[in-house]
């Protein structure tokens, strides 16, 4: 009995692991013993559910934003006002953001690969919750995105699965 909760905390921890992070997750499954073909199948379908639920997720909270973002730019202009901060009332003067190199990071590959770019990063570099946030806020419009995010799970499992393998 202790032996199968031991292999369902590993197969738990796996899947969880590679729906966040399909980088870590495939060198850790292989430390734990498991064969070529249970370390693709495992990062695989964790990397796909963690897709699917941050694309849902991410749709949700996007909608959400939308909707309440009348109401949460009342009540800045509100305290501003009652706090003694310059009211901005020209929507031409803007703060300006501070950028970080994981921003500018973010900003390079929407320019310079756009969708493709976002979608083949994602489980590698990116993250799946981040990039399946970005590819759901800029090209939510797209057909078949949650096809493509789950297709670059694979394909990128598949990779570095046989990588490890391999070497």
């Amino acid at each position: 009995m202790m032996i199968a909760e031991g292999i369902l905390l590993k197969q738990i921890t796996i899947l969880l692991l590679s729906a966040v992070k399909l980088m870590v997750a495939i060198p850790l499954s292989t430390l734990l013993g498991y064969s070529y073909l249970q370390t693709f199948l495992n990062t695989a379908t964790g990397g796909i559910l963690g897709v699917l639920f941050f694309f849902f997720l991410s749709k949700n909270l996007l909608k959400a934003y939308e909707a309440l973002r009348p109401f949460l730019v009342r009540q800045v202009l509100y305290l501003r006002q009652y706090s003694g901060q310059r009211l901005i009332v020209s929507s031409k003067v803007r703060q300006h953001r501070k950028f970080t190199k994981r921003n500018r990071l973010i900003v390079k590959i929407r320019r310079k690969y756009g969708m493709p770019g976002i979608i083949i990063l994602t489980p590698i570099i990116l993250s799946i919750p981040l990039g399946t946030f970005l590819a759901i806020k800029y090209y939510s419009s797209r057909k078949n995105l949650l096809a493509w995010l789950s297709l670059s799970v694979i394909l990128w499992s598949a990779v570095i699965s046989s990588f490890i393998e391999l070497f």
